[in-house]
């Protein structure tokens, strides 16, 4: 706009003071845009993940890896992990089914929350947890996992997560299974349930 100016106006006092006044305005506008950009990094840095609702089950708890065990059957399936969760509750366990918003999307073909999730799955909304955005459900529910002392229902082996979650190596802190001929195997649990 300074060029354009310089080349359109005529020579005079009033060019020169023109010229400054819109040099004046674009240093303004630069000053201002990048305090904005200051102030929307420092919110983004500033921004912790939103609190994890608290949980609440009768019974003994035991961690379900929901993205894992949605897949025992080969693809996304509630099928599958509803009958695993109801295996659970016949042996006396309350699941705790965590899942990200990828997982939750794969299963049901749409975004889901955890009260749509929980009536999907036949579940109390407290025993749903979603993990807070930019985490890994995996890390969320090895968390929960190791400071309540539960059990990990999965086939994952959680190599990533192996070195700050040494409990992950542990005989028994993993319950695997398995999805056979429309029936759920557990692995490490007992005799399975006559249901």
């Amino acid at each position: 706009m300074m060029v354009l100016a310089a080349v359109i106006l005529p020579e005079d006092a009033q060019k020169a003071m023109v010229i400054d006044m819109i040099g004046k305005g674009v240093f303004v506008s630069f000053g201002l845009l990048f305090v904005g950009y200051v102030v929307r990094f420092m919110r983004w840095r500033a921004a912790k993940p939103a609190p994890q609702p608290e949980v609440r089950v009768s019974g003994q708890a035991v961690i379900v890896d929901g993205a894992n065990v949605m897949n025992w059957g080969g693809k996304p399936s509630v099928e599958v992990l509803s009958k695993v969760l109801k295996e659970l509750g016949y042996r006396g366990l309350s699941p705790v089914v965590y899942f990200d918003d990828e997982a939750a999307r794969k299963l049901t073909g749409k975004r889901m929350r955890p009260a749509a999730m929980a009536a999907e799955l036949g579940l109390p909304q407290e025993q749903i947890v979603f993990a807070p955005k930019r985490m890994t459900a995996d890390e969320v529910l090895l968390e929960h996992a190791v400071n309540d002392n539960l059990r990990v229902v999965t086939n994952d082996t959680f190599g990533d997560l192996a070195q700050k979650f040494p409990k992950v190596a542990e005989a028994g802190f993993l319950i695997k299974g398995m999805w056979k001929g429309g029936n759920v195997i557990l692995l490490g649990l007992g005799r399975p349930s006559a249901a």
